[in-house]
Order: C-alpha cells, then structure tokens, then sequence
C-alpha cells in the first residue's frame, strides 16, 4: 500500500512539502513510495534532463598539469589567513582562466575574519580582486541559524562573490531535516544557492547513516527545496551506485566528475562516459554544465 499517495497531487503540482509533510516522507518505511515522490518532483522540475559538472580541484598552493576538459577550477584548501586565501587565488587564477574559479568553504572564511560581517565584505572584495568568482561550499550546519547565514552571503555577496551551493559539512539522519528546513528559510531569504547537496561530507562516527537513509534525504530534500533548482550528489563522496540511485529519489545534478581522463582506464571508463552511461541506466539524459551551472555546449 502506497502510504504516502495523499502527497501526491501537492507534488504533481510542484508545490513544496511542508515539514511536517517531509517528516512524513522521511519516517516512511516504503521506499517505493518515497522513491516516487522525489522522481516525481525531479521530472515536475527538470523533465528527463540530470546535469553533471566536471571539476578540477586544487589546494592552490601547486597546480596540476593540466585541467582538462573542467567547467570548474575549484580551490579546496583551508586558507591559513586572509593572506594565504588571496595567495592561492592569485596563483590559481591565471590557470582557471576561461571557466569559473570557486573556493573555500565560508564557514573557514568567517573564522579567519572572527565572525565580523563587515570584514567579511571586504574579504570577499580581495578575493574577487584575486580572481574568484564564487565561495565553493556554504556549510549551513556550521553557520549558525538561517537569520546568521542569510547575514553572512548578503556579505558575501556585497563583496562581489556568488554562494551557489550549499552544503552540509557532518549530520546524523535524524538531524538532516532540521538542517534542510534551515537551507529553505535560507533560500527565501536570500535566494542564492543554485545546488543544494544534502548528504554530509562526513558522518558522524557514532551514529553513521545506512543507505537507507541517505535515499530518504534526497528525497525530502527535494521535496521540500522548490526554490532550490538542483538537488545535488557528489561523485568523489558517494560513488556512482548511490549517485544513480540518488536519481530515482529525486537529484538531478551530479557534482565532482573528474575533469582529467586516466589513460590506463580506456575510453569506456573515462569520467565523461562513466557519468553519462550512468545516468543513461537510471532512465535520465545527462546534461553538462559548468561551475556556473550554465549548460555546456
């Protein structure tokens, strides 16, 4: 029995699910319901189409031989100081040259400035000066309450730099819908992130989460996050299995395919074919895009 069938016309219609709708789909057993759902909301949004972005990470300190075929150049160090986060960028910048240049995590930026907004500002303004075009990750679980958050890329932002996706940085199961209820105050208030990626970077090591529970995230994630284009799984973190099956509970974007092929793979497995192929066998047609989530031709 499809448990949650009442939910449906809401979906059908594209209109967001309330919280106490999503806990709903979130305590749901049947995840042949849940499943269709989030398809049904993805498809609502974006029809067959799921997007993919190749990158090339650098810690900005020493550069790669190549970028390869990346849409984005992403610095994924921990600054030192204010100094060192310029530094990096001016070094990088020449090599990103012609794709966007993102960086940093703001939670890192915020410390290195003690939490003052207007320092913040003028960070950014250095930043921008170097080259970046956008902060790379917004933890919304370290930034303090959807009001702070909102403060803090109105900052940003007045600094010249872009927030374009928002992140969470270590969450058990129990504690993700809070955090995607705080990511949708943050949207309407703001209405910067063009991705979301709900699924922690790390999991807390008393209570890791099941597979389960990360399809089950997905799902409300984009249930809940209308005004959030792109619910988002990233490659390196999760793997194609889940990134696959992510699809069928609603993401349509995969972030993080490598930008440089292994020649010793062969074409077959080079990170272009492998992500189409795999989004091909989850009945969706892989679209890429750049860091700017434009799509590429």
């Amino acid at each position: 029995m499809n448990t949650l069938s009442d939910l449906e016309p809401a979906v059908a219609s594209g209109r967001a699910l309330t919280r106490a709708e999503a806990d709903r789909v979130a305590a749901c057993v049947d995840l042949v319901s849940v499943g269709m759902l989030g398809e049904q909301a993805r498809r609502h949004r974006h029809g067959d189409r799921v997007t993919f972005g190749r990158v090339c990470e650098v810690d900005g300190a020493s550069l790669p031989p190549s970028r390869g075929e990346a849409g984005e150049v992403r610095i994924a160090a921990r600054p030192e100081s204010i100094e060192d986060a310029c530094a990096r960028v001016r070094r990088v910048a020449p090599f990103a040259a012609g794709v966007a240049l993102t960086g940093f995590s703001l939670v890192d930026l915020v410390d290195l400035v003690g939490g003052d907004h207007l320092a913040l500002v003028e960070f950014a303004r250095a930043l921008k000066r170097e080259g970046l075009e956008a902060i790379a990750e917004v933890p919304i679980d370290r930034l303090g309450d959807a009001e702070n958050i909102a403060e803090l890329l109105r900052a940003v932002r007045h600094g010249g730099l872009q927030s374009w996706r928002a992140t969470i940085d270590e969450a058990a199961s129990d504690a993700r819908p809070d955090l995607i209820e705080r990511l949708v105050q943050v949207q309407r208030m703001v209405g910067a992130f063009k991705a979301f990626a709900p699924l922690p970077r790390r999991d807390p090591r008393e209570q890791p989460s099941t597979g389960y529970d990360d399809v089950r995230t997905i799902a409300v994630a984009r249930l809940m996050c209308a005004e959030v284009p792109s619910i988002q799984v990233d490659w390196v973190l999760y793997g194609p299995k889940l990134a696959q099956v992510a699809i069928a509970y609603g993401a349509d974007d995969i972030d993080g395919v490598a930008a440089v092929d292994a020649p010793e793979l062969g074409r077959r497995r080079a990170p272009r074919e492998e992500i189409e192929r795999q989004i091909r066998m989850a009945f969706a047609e892989p679209v890429e895009r750049n860091g700017r989530y434009e799509t590429r031709s």
